[in-house]
Parts: C-alpha cells; sequence; structure tokens
C-alpha cells in the first residue's frame, strides 16, 4: 500500500469530501484523533514515568484534537492541564462538541488571554502536547499564539513534546517555520503524511512520526495529487533477484562519462558505485589524464580515454565503440564546462538509443528543449540550483511549494527527475512524486551526487525500469548514508564512505533465483 503525502490545502479537501460528500461525521475523525495522541502520551509517561502531561489547545480543530487527548489521559488517571487559547463557548463545529465532553469529565481548562500567565504553570516533569495550530495556518504566526509558542520554546527543558498533525507554526506544504515552533519528539499526524513533515526544517522539528489511520476512503484520498512516500515496502517490490546463473555481461554493462583534467575525482566516485552497486561490468569514458586516478582506486574498471585534458566531438568514436553492448549510461560527473565538451554532451544526447542518467554538468550543457526532444528514457538529478538553471523557475516558487513545482516540471519535460536536497524527492512524467525521507546530514559533502548517479545507473544496467532504478538508487543511497553516519558521524562523513557502506544496505534486499 502506498503512503500518501499531501499539502496543507490537499489535507482540507479531503476532509471536505468526506465530510461534505461521503458524509463521515466529523466527530467521529475528531475522535479517533485524539485518541491516538493520548495513546502515544501515554506510552511516553510509561515509559519515562511521567504522571503529568500539559496540553496546550488553540481555537481550531487542533484544539478539539487535544480536548479528546485530555479527556481520555484524565481518565487514565493522569494529572492533565488543559491551556486554551480561547473561552470553551467560543469554539464551533466539532472541537466544540469534544471540548464540552472534556468539560464534562472534570477538567477544569485554563483560557490564556496573556501567555505570561503560562510562565509560571509549565512543569519540567511533565510531557506538553501541542495542539495549538494545524494544516490550517498559511500566515505567519501572530498574535496570541506567537506569544506563547515564543515562552514554550524558551521555557522547554527536558519536557518531552507530542505534536498534534504537525508542529505548531510549521508550513504543512513546505516544512519551513511561520514563527517559532516547538520541535517535538513525537509527532501524531491524521490521516496521511504531510509534506512539511519531511522538507525543509519541517524534518527535525517533527521528531518520529506516528501516522494514525482515520479510515479515509481511496476515493477521499485521490483528492490530492499522487504524492508518495518512499518507503521500504515499495522498494522490496520493486528489486529484481540475483539469478543464480548470472555472469557479468547478463548483470550488465554501464558506461559512465564525465571528469576533466581538474577534476578526476568526481567520475571515480560514480563508477565505483556503480560497480559495488552491482552491475557486471563498468566502462568510463574519460578524458587525458583522469585514467590513473580511477585505476588507483579501482582496477576493476575499464577506461577509455580522449585525447584532450576535456571531452569534445573528436572523442565520440570511444562511445560509438562502447554503446553496442552498454544497457545504461551516466554523463556528467566531473565533466567540466568547456565549449567542446558541451557539443559532445549534446551530440550523445542526439544519438542515445538506451536510458541515461544526466547529473552535474551534463544538465548544465543542454537546455529544456534539448532535453525534451529526447527520445529515450532521460533520468535527470539536479540539486536545486541546477534544477533552477533548467527551468528557469523562481527560486521563490521552489522554496513555497517544492512538490507541485517538481510535478509541474516533470509532466512538461517528460522526463524522470530526482531532486537532490536534504530531503530528496523523485518526479515521474505521469505526476507522481516520491518523497525520501531516509538520509544523513552527512550526506551534505562533494561527491555524494556523484555516487548516487553511479548507483541509479549501475540499477538500470541490470534491468530495472527508469523509474524503479530511481526510487531504488536513491533508497539505497540515502540509507547507506545513515549507515555511514553510524561510525564516522555527520561531520567527519565524506562521499567514499557511502560507497563503503552501499553494498551492507543492498544486502538486505537482496534474494538469489
Amino acid at each position: 500500500m502506498k503512503l500518501r503525502v499531501v499539502s496543507s490545502e490537499e489535507a482540507g479537501l479531503i476532509d471536505r469530501y468526506t465530510m461534505g460528500t461521503e458524509g463521515v461525521d466529523g466527530k467521529v475523525l475528531m475522535k479517533k484523533a485524539g485518541m491516538s495522541v493520548a495513546d502515544a502520551v501515554f506510552e511516553i509517561c510509561q515509559t519515562q514515568r511521567i504522571s503529568r502531561c500539559q496540553i496546550f489547545c488553540g481555537k481550531g480543530n487542533n484544539g478539539g484534537d487535544g480536548a479528546v487527548a485530555a479527556r481520555e489521559l484524565h481518565l487514565k488517571g493522569m494529572t492533565v492541564d488543559v491551556f486554551m487559547t480561547a473561552e470553551p463557548d467560543t469554539y464551533v463545529g466539532d472541537a466544540a462538541w469534544h471540548i464540552k465532553n472534556m468539560l464534562q469529565s472534570g477538567i477544569k481548562p485554563l483560557v490564556v488571554k496573556d501567555a505570561d500567565i503560562l510562565k509560571n504553570r509549565l512543569f519540567s516533569d511533565s510531557v506538553w502536547v501541542d495542539a495549538l495550530l494545524g494544516t490550517g495556518l498559511r500566515n505567519t504566526v501572530r498574535g496570541l499564539n506567537l506569544s506563547i509558542l515564543k515562552i514554550l520554546t524558551d521555557k522547554h527543558r527536558n519536557q518531552p513534546v507530542v505534536a498534534v498533525d504537525l508542529p505548531s507554526g510549521l508550513d504543512g506544504t513546505n516544512g519551513h517555520p511561520l514563527g517559532p515552533v516547538l520541535r517535538a519528539d513525537k509527532t501524531v499526524t491524521m490521516g496521511f503524511y504531510k509534506a512539511g513533515l519531511f522538507l525543509n526544517e519541517g524534518k527535525f522539528l517533527s521528531g518520529d512520526i506516528l501516522l494514525t489511520d482515520l479510515g479515509y476512503s481511496e476515493k477521499a484520498l485521490q483528492q490530492a495529487a499522487p504524492t508518495f512516500l518512499c518507503t521500504d515496502a515499495v522498494i522490496r517490490s520493486l528489486m529484481l533477484p540475483v539469478r543464480g546463473t548470472d555472469h557479468k555481461y547478463s548483470r550488465g554493462q554501464a558506461v559512465c562519462i564525465g571528469g576533466h583534467g581538474e577534476m578526476p575525482g568526481a567520475i571515480t566516485l560514480a563508477v565505483l558505485s556503480a560497480i559495488r552497486a552491482g552491475a557486471g561490468m563498468v566502462r568510463a569514458l574519460i578524458p587525458k589524464g583522469v585514467s590513473q586516478v580511477i585505476y588507483s582506486h579501482a582496477p576493476e574498471i575499464l577506461c577509455h580515454t580522449g585525447h584532450n585534458d576535456h571531452l569534445s566531438p573528436e572523442d565520440i568514436h570511444l562511445w560509438h565503440t562502447l554503446k553496442k553492448r552498454t544497457k545504461a549510461v551516466l554523463i556528467g560527473p566531473g565533466l567540466g564546462r568547456h565549449e567542446e565538451t558541451k557539443h559532445f554532451v549534446k551530440q550523445i544526447l542526439r544519438e542515445l538509443d538506451i536510458p541515461a542518467v544526466l547529473d552535474a554538468d551534463a544538465i548544465s550543457s543542454v537546455n529544456s528543449g534539448e532535453i525534451n526532444h529526447t527520445a529515450v528514457p532521460l533520468i535527470l538529478t539536479p540539486h536545486a540550483g541546477e534544477f533552477l538553471g533548467l527551468t528557469s523557475i523562481p527560486e521563490k516558487q521552489l522554496q513555497s511549494d517544492p512538490v507541485s513545482t517538481l510535478r509541474e516540471t516533470v509532466k512538461k519535460t517528460g522526463k524522470i527527475i530526482h531532486l537532490k536536497g536534504s530531503t530528496s524527492m523523485t518526479g515521474f512524467p505521469d505526476g507522481q512524486i516520491y518523497i525520501h525521507p531516509f538520509n544523513s546530514p552527512g550526506m551534505a559533502t562533494a561527491g555524494s551526487g556523484d555516487v548516487l548517479g553511479g548507483i541509479i545507473t549501475s540499477l538500470l544496467a541490470q534491468g530495472l525500469s527508469p523509474e524503479a532504478a530511481t526510487l531504488c538508487g536513491a533508497h539505497f543511497h540515502g540509507l547507506a548514508g545513515i549507515k555511514a553516519a553510524e561510525t564516522m558521524g555527520c561531520r567527519g562523513m565524506i562521499a567514499g564512505d557511502l560507497i563503503q557502506s552501499l553494498p551492507k544496505v543492498m544486502k538486505e534486499y537482496e534474494f538469489i533465483k
């Protein structure tokens, strides 16, 4: 089952369809949501031997979820302090109904009119429940909510924090803070994941994310565009077996094209990762002076060397001798931006008849029209700067709604785009977007993208579809980063550490047939 990821606006569309068109009682949904929060809080209390929780309820539906949680925790024998930003009788709709139930259980909330009243009422030995603001937030946090969040972030010490749906003040679409955000240890998100939980600062402010199934129908979920989380289950469904009869030619030949005199390292990382990811044979098409670096690191690689310290159209014959047996090609790592090299890339692109990965300088060598008119499957792996340069999309648009921006672009280009970043995303021409949640901050180092390009190309050569190779390659790349960080730490990690960790990661997905 694919797990949906939605924007703040799409979350509202799904809710309105569920309650308006399908007639599902909103009070029932709110009760399920609040009870799941109560369960998460109670588990923390039992594990850490905490007997008090303090719940901060905003005026919207998040506050209603908080009220349900307060009542349930009170009935379990917990000491529950509830702080509300509005008088109980001013709540409306489903939240009003659950506020009334909370009051009837014996809880006496404190209505906060001046945030300073909280300063002497916050306990260090308590669990805090952040139910102030949800996906309805569109603008900068202001007024009473701003004052409360400032005090909570200032006074927070060791109190475990559970956020309802998403941490208050976080933009549910892009993960950027819209004010001070109280970092959660756990976020209980309702019905479907919100994109902001995984993007930008949101991935660090949300803590562990617990998805609560509220029973939304597939028809309701389809009110949102097709954005999904790239999970372990998705990857296992895509990977091909290692055949007992395999030989080096059946495992596929990959060619990596790149390098120039002053930058031999990038192509070296690419070919190393390609062979470690399982291709039967990896060849490097490189300029003069690069082969010595490659051979010193990987004698298994076969090098084909051009005439100059950069590749040019006169080296195209090397590609002609290689392409007959080649199943996939990577173009770009360390290629450089010499004018002759750009012409070389354009010529290969016109002649391509196999799947290709374009990375780094190869992306900068061509324009969107040349990419659009390439008949074979292309996988582009730009970082944000390369993406903006290729598409001429304003940076503000990408920052504001990265998922929709990527979707719009892949539909126009008809190519697969894997947009690299602190959280990477893969977009397919049919409009599907996959968010990759597994990675490490240690991957923010030179050469990580070259490793990724090699992995994807290797999987293509082994017979995976372009879609499967991109998703699996990005997944293994991220997990290799996590595993490398376990031993090397994030600050000291280098791209080569990803390659060393890659076989250990991929082994867990390996099966022989």
